[in-house]
């Protein structure tokens, strides 16, 4: 069935709920339509505008959409094909291909779902196969006039302008969940919860994997955080990557939290203050190394002694050890020296 707005809708059953029905009607479309549905035979109590926009649509209650397993067809269930044309270049306002407008209410304690995309997959696995249940991509194109706009394959936004000083109920832009419902190992690592693949072919080059922005003023509280009281094999794996440049990156004055807790405190870090390399507690800091390999530490203890057997032992001038008689000294390259300890 071909609507008068351009939608196609193939080999399938279409059924509405209009206001002041009692149960749903059907209606089954031919195959392959030739010409257009006039307005006479739109079905019973359907409007061609959006309730309360003025938009060209279809309202009036639920629709379903149902490619029948029987004769399937392989076309898609619903298509919009939408084509801006040449214009003035003004901006006027945004195009949608497709708009899903819903609302809840205060008292409203279930779900809302604006759009729904489930897929059942049954079917066998295949390195050329792709299941998807909901699938976004944008082509970035040449116009051969000059810089093209910005693109954005998928776009959430989820904006709190509640004025609750500490809400109770999150504010989430992407919500990934993977579950796995058997406890059977992953060897080959295929459950993921996000991938992120970028490069697109040999050479070329992405500015960022993830990139987290503030405006000024802003605070997030924590960049990546890890939750909940599940065991996790690695947090960072960059083993398996080759970096350019280095795999994690510090400015002056920065630190690594190394016993943390869910609050984000700790009481030992390890860091650069922009001048040496430093370990510090809660206290301050207890270990300092400079860029000329200078050490500054509370106390020094060498667990193992190694004497040389002979001052020509191998050495390198610098060298140190001790035993229940000698502090040794290496002076020079294979040459030892030592001192007598005496008690007090």
């Amino acid at each position: 069935m071909r609507t008068r707005h351009g939608l196609v809708l193939p080999s399938l059953v279409m059924l509405w709920f209009a206001p002041g029905l009692a149960s749903p009607a059907f209606a089954e479309a031919p195959v392959r339509p030739t010409a257009e549905t006039s307005v006479s035979d739109w079905p019973p109590n359907f409007s061609r505008n959006v309730q309360g926009t003025g938009l060209p649509g279809v309202d009036g209650g639920h629709i379903f959409l149902w490619n029948r397993p029987q004769g399937f067809d392989p076309a898609s269930t619903l298509r919009v094909d939408r084509h801006v044309p040449e214009g003035s270049g003004e901006a006027t306002h945004t195009y949608k291909a497709l708009w899903a407008l819903g609302s809840s209410g205060p008292h409203n304690a279930g779900y809302e779902w604006t759009i729904t995309g489930e897929l059942h997959n049954r079917a066998l696995a295949s390195t050329g196969a792709q299941n998807v249940a909901v699938n976004g991509t944008i082509f970035k194109e040449a116009n051969g006039l000059g810089p093209v706009g910005p693109s954005w394959a998928g776009n959430f936004n989820c904006v709190d302008t509640t004025d609750e000083a500490d809400p109770v109920a999150s504010c989430i832009g992407v919500e990934v969940d993977v579950s796995a419902q058997s406890p059977t190992t992953d060897s080959n690592r295929q459950r993921v919860g996000l991938q992120i693949s970028t490069g697109g072919v040999p050479g070329a080059h992405t500015g960022y994997g993830i990139l987290m922005g503030n405006l000024t003023g802003s605070i997030t509280d924590r960049g990546i955080s890890f939750q909940g009281e599940g065991v996790y094999g690695i947090g960072i794996d960059a083993a398996a990557a080759r970096f350019t440049g280095v795999p994690i990156l510090l400015a002056p004055g920065q630190t690594i939290g190394l016993d943390g807790t869910r609050d984000g405190g700790f009481s030992r870090s390890f860091g650069f203050d922009g001048r040496d390399l430093v370990y510090g507690t809660g206290s301050g800091p207890v270990f300092r190394v400079s860029d000329a390999g200078h050490i500054e530490v509370a106390s020094v203890r060498e667990s193992q002694s190694r004497p040389p057997r002979s001052s020509r032992e191998p050495c390198t001038a610098g060298d140190h050890a001790w035993d229940e008689a000698y502090e040794y000294r290496c002076v020079a390259t294979d040459r030892w020296k030592r001192a007598l300890l005496s008690d007090w």
